[in-house]
């Protein structure tokens, strides 16, 4: 799985970010609540990437 790059006009808007998000893999759902700081470095894609991979690897 690779972390995508979002679009600028989508990440810019509010509503998107504030809405929970649900993730499968495998047999595991990952209920996400965006909180995280704006001016990161990181994209939301490559830190929910990185926090899903850290826990399916503690199975």
């Amino acid at each position: 799985m690779q972390a995508k790059k979002p679009n600028p006009e989508k990440t810019k808007n509010p509503e998107m970010l504030t809405l929970d998000s649900t993730y499968r893999i495998g047999n595991r759902s990952f209920i996400v609540e965006p909180v995280f700081k704006e001016e990161s470095s990181q994209t939301l894609g490559e830190v929910l990437l990185r926090l899903m991979k850290s826990e399916s690897e503690k199975l």
